[in-house]
């Protein structure tokens, strides 16, 4: 009878979870699995997940999580990893074992075995009882198997009554097995959106089953490869085919959510006025007086993270009062603080998230954010400028690399998912002006760089931090794309903590042999088309250094890059013959060259830009060689005929 109710057991789980695979059936399945079977793969995973929802989307989540290592390079990712919030969820490590290849099984007691720490500082959106776990699992080795199994108590979500998560078909690692079940009150709504569907054949399948008032879905994947990673390429979040799950009806939802979390810290004081009045006194513009906000809070707002926060750490801004008293706070703080002081302006502001760096894709509505800043409105109650005083080394309201990102404005009406300006490439320049005096074949001038953008925010950030010694060995190796025998005599630039003024670096220099001469001729460098004496020059090409790609990719900005060189001889030269150039205009790139040589003087002019961003994988191999054609201009000379000479 005993054996009777276990085998009824068993047959009653195996209905309840069709394709949750138990621990020696894992175990067994895993121990078959070849390297050669999952080709550039350093383990393979089995992973079960479930996911155990009430009304409010609260309840607990089970994960078991098998990796079997395969290679050399696997068995040095001996690390275990989990993290925990206190104020969200409880997270509790069940098991941590190690299955042998002979079968052997060790046992590591997470409460002995794992170390506590804070993580690190790195994300703007944080709550400081946020907790890791680690541990290093010994002796290691090819063919082991290990195992851990959480189970997680959701205790608060970030947005009340809201859930949510994606199953991608497609990944960066092997699985041999990967199921996903969630079980949620059939009156609830869950939304599942199937993103980036391919033609490729899965061995994949979906379930919706109703019983007893709740609705389970399942998703389950078999023997998925690795995917490789490229730099530069798209977004996954439109590149991988996956399905995307959310209680969230719409972006609006979670505009409306998140103006509601803002809105009790906004409360102003008099105090705060007098210092909105003294800041904007006799400003004129709304422009104008933004900015001079805007730096008032970058500079004297430090970035500082005291979470005393109780509705929802990690997103809820402090009073903006407290704020301002207290001089400290991260980028909500700052956000929230910029935004009251623009509409005590009278200037027509509200916080927004931002998903920094990447975006986000607008069929899918999740509170999937890193970063909180500030939006204001022109008189027409539309967004005019995007602000990040979170950023003190950027002279723009929107540091360029926050460009081409998803955000959110927290609206009491809601909003839909808007996506940050990209700004022209001449936004993102970065000029160099070569003027030099030839005599005999030694040249002496100055090179003046000018920074706007990026390339500003770049350049701030350099001098600022570098020491004198340091910087005079950046800007000498700089010099030598130029010549290799060029000699920095003396360097001067903008203070960087001046955000009135664009970055400007002023290097005087001196170049021996410069230039070749033969009885009759002078060979001059063609250094005006030397694209690389920019430093943003790698930024450019940075994408193009694969030989050919899988995925879309993407630029990191617009660019563009002007070279001014101007050269006065002192040899009477009867003419000059230039280098034919030929111009670019292919898929956002343009070149342009202009010449000229008069009294003596030789001027030229050498124009690059980049007004594109996202490109398709088909156009990668063209791109990039008309991009390597570029590179033998800078081995070409101009050649001049010497007066007098016959």
């Amino acid at each position: 009878m005993k054996k009777l109710l276990i085998f009824l057991l068993w047959v009653l789980m195996t209905t309840i979870h069709a394709d949750y695979i138990p621990f020696d059936q894992a175990i067994d399945l895993l121990q078959k699995a070849q390297s050669q079977d999952y080709p550039n793969s350093h383990e393979v995973y089995l992973v079960n997940k479930i996911e155990y929802l009430n009304n409010d989307c609260l309840g607990y989540s089970i994960d078991e999580t098998y990796k079997k290592i395969l290679t050399e390079e696997g068995k040095r990712n001996n690390e275990v990893f989990f993290y925990k919030d206190l104020i969200y969820d409880s997270l509790i490590v069940e098991e941590i074992k190690l299955i042998k290849s002979d079968g052997k099984v060790v046992t590591f007691d997470p409460d002995k075995f794992l170390t506590v720490t804070d993580p690190p500082g790195w994300s703007n959106i944080y709550s400081n009882q946020s907790k890791y776990l680690t541990g290093n699992i010994p002796d290691l080795e090819i063919g082991d198997i290990l195992y851990e199994k959480t189970k997680n108590i959701a205790k608060k979500r970030v947005m009340e009554n809201n859930f949510f998560t994606t199953y991608s078909l497609e990944t960066f690692s092997s699985y041999l097995n990967d199921y996903l079940e969630i079980s949620i009150p059939s009156e609830k709504q869950l939304y599942i959106y199937e993103l980036n569907k391919n033609e490729k054949e899965y061995d994949f399948e979906y379930k919706k089953e109703e019983r007893d008032g709740r609705t389970k879905h399942t998703w389950n994947n078999k023997n998925s490869t690795q995917l490789i990673y490229e730099p530069y390429m798209e977004d996954t979040n439109f590149i991988l085919h996956q399905y995307g799950i959310t209680t969230a009806k719409n972006w609006e939802e979670i505009s409306k959510w998140y103006f509601n979390i803002v809105k009790p810290h906004m409360n102003t004081t008099e105090a705060m006025q007098k210092k909105v009045d003294e800041i904007i006194k006799g400003v004129e513009g709304r422009k104008e007086k933004a900015a001079k906000l805007f730096y008032w809070v970058a500079r004297k707002i430090r970035y500082l993270g005291v979470d005393k926060e109780t509705n929802r750490p990690g997103f809820e801004p402090h009073d903006v009062a407290y704020t301002f008293e207290t001089k400290g706070g991260v980028c909500r703080d700052k956000a929230a603080l910029l935004t009251a002081m623009l509409r005590l302006a009278g200037i027509g502001s509200d916080v927004i998230l931002i998903s920094s760096g990447s975006r986000l894709n607008h069929e899918f509505p999740i509170v999937w954010f890193n970063h909180a800043i500030t939006v204001s409105y022109d008189d027409k109650g539309e967004p005019e400028f995007i602000f990040d005083p979170t950023d003190e080394n950027t002279k723009d309201f929107l540091p360029k690399y926050e460009e081409d990102n998803s955000y959110l404005i927290a609206s009491e009406k809601g909003e839909t998912l808007r996506t940050t300006p990209v700004s022209l490439p001449e936004n993102n320049n970065s000029t160099a002006n070569i003027d030099l005096v030839v005599k005999g074949d030694i040249a002496e001038g100055n090179i003046k760089y000018d920074m706007t953008g990026l390339g500003d925010t770049i350049f701030r950030s350099i001098l600022d931090h570098y020491t004198g010694h340091e910087l005079e060995n950046y800007f000498s190796k700089l010099l030598g794309k130029i010549n290799p025998s060029i000699e920095l005599l003396e360097l001067t630039y903008t203070d960087p903590k001046n955000k009135e003024k664009n970055m400007k670096v002023e290097l005087k220099v001196k170049i021996n042999n410069f230039i070749d001469m033969s009885r009759e001729h002078i060979f001059i460098p063609f250094d005006v088309s030397k694209l690389n004496i920019h430093f943003l020059f790698r930024s450019i090409m940075g994408p193009f250094s694969l030989q050919s790609r899988n995925f879309d990719f993407k630029m990191g900005g617009t660019y563009s890059l002007d070279t001014y060189i101007s050269l006065k001889l002192d040899k009477e030269i009867e003419n000059i013959s230039f280098p034919k150039v030929d111009e670019l205009d292919f898929h956002g790139f343009k070149t342009k060259i202009e010449n000229k040589f008069e009294n003596n003087v030789l001027t030229a002019h050498y124009h690059f830009e980049s007004s594109k961003i996202h490109f398709k994988k088909e156009d990668y191999l063209a791109v990039k060689n008309k991009l390597s054609s570029l590179d033998k201009y800078g081995n070409l000379y101009m050649i001049g005929k010497i007066g007098g000479v016959k």
